[in-house]
């Protein structure tokens, strides 16, 4: 079983039609604010270095600059792994049943929620920002009829097809007869 599919979770039947993700601008963004970190980090450092004596430790051949450097690099990558996890595992699979929305909490923790197709009343898509309309990304909401439920995914790539794919989606099954909830 792969796991980076909800096998596990399909009921007898159901088959996985969509996955939906983020855009790859999300793990540019993060790229860039830990870069941008890093970078403080080092002038920071640079500064404290040119105005005390810190050339033991930060010194042409000491192995104590060494050592911060290379954990300096360790947290950056740490830090830069757990924010991608986290944006990464934030994914919605469409089904032929349900919508799963796996939001990726923590390194560890994560939350699975599942929503009917058939129960889907409305779907929303935002573009914010320059950026977001010449890419294509957005937030897509999606809202169920009869509860106050909502599906919320930000940074969605090609937000407005994705939009108009669960409406369709919903549609067809709005047309036919569910065979899982007949109308009387």
């Amino acid at each position: 079983m792969n796991t980076f599919t909800p096998e596990h979770l399909l009921e007898e039947g159901e088959i996985i039609t969509e996955r939906i993700r983020k855009h790859w601008i999300v793990y540019v963004q993060a790229f860039f604010l830990h870069a941008f970190g890093c970078v403080i980090f080092l002038i920071c450092a640079y500064y404290l270095a040119s105005k005390g004596d810190f050339s033991a430790l930060l010194g042409e051949g000491s192995i104590y600059g060494s050592m911060t450097l290379i954990t300096f690099v360790l947290i950056f990558w740490t830090s830069f792994f757990y924010a991608w996890t986290k944006e990464y595992f934030d994914v919605w699979y469409v089904t032929t049943m349900h919508i799963i929305a796996i939001n990726q909490k923590e390194i560890f923790t994560r939350d699975e929620s599942f929503m009917e197709l058939n129960r889907i009343q409305d779907v929303f898509f935002e573009k914010e920002g320059f950026l977001a309309h010449v890419l294509g990304y957005g937030t897509l909401r999606v809202q169920t009829a009869g509860t106050l439920q909502e599906f919320v995914i930000e940074n969605v790539k090609d937000v407005e097809s994705v939009a108009h794919r669960l409406m369709e989606i919903r549609d067809h099954l709005q047309e036919r007869k569910d065979p899982i909830n007949p109308s009387p």
